[in-house]
């Protein structure tokens, strides 16, 4: 957060990645074992998670465990074109069982179909809630708005 580590910086592992905005403001992102790696991208904020999307215009292989649990549910995905342009995705959902909402392929087919870059899946479930001019504009599962650590907060 404002270019410093909150915990430190800790290496990826297994499936862990990270992604966030640089000083620029481009989305950068990917598994990082070490901090200068890291830093050379040179991010303003940003957060971990599972899995990637799309890299340099390519589908990325996603994990088997990451396609089944569960297959179907409500989910948030950021991405950029090749000019940097920004798309953020959210897709609602009824639960977090697998009956609504959209699977990681589905959402990297769309994303892949638009032109988009490199892609990555944030989180889901009842974390997936859209917020403009301070009005939720989607259905978080939980039916209200759940208390989350990292926030991504674009302002005009």
């Amino acid at each position: 957060m404002d270019g410093k580590y909150v915990n430190g910086f800790q290496a990826s592992f297994k499936d862990l990645f990270f992604v966030g905005l640089n000083d620029a403001g481009k989305l950068v992102g990917g598994k990082f074992f070490d901090k200068s790696s890291l830093d050379r991208l040179q991010p303003q904020f940003g957060a971990t998670f599972v899995p990637v999307l799309l890299q340099n215009g390519q589908k990325s292989v996603i994990p088997a465990k990451w396609k089944v649990s569960p297959k179907r549910a409500p989910r948030t995905v950021i991405g950029n074109y090749k000019d940097d342009q920004l798309l953020i995705i959210v897709v609602d959902g009824y639960n977090e069982g697998g009956s609504s909402g959209a699977t990681l392929e589905e959402l990297q087919g769309r994303m892949y179909k638009l032109g988009i870059v490199d892609a990555y899946n944030l989180d889901g479930g009842g974390s997936s809630s859209l917020i403009v001019n301070n009005r939720v504009v989607n259905n978080p599962s939980d039916g209200s708005l759940r208390p989350v650590p990292t926030h991504f907060l674009f302002y005009k």
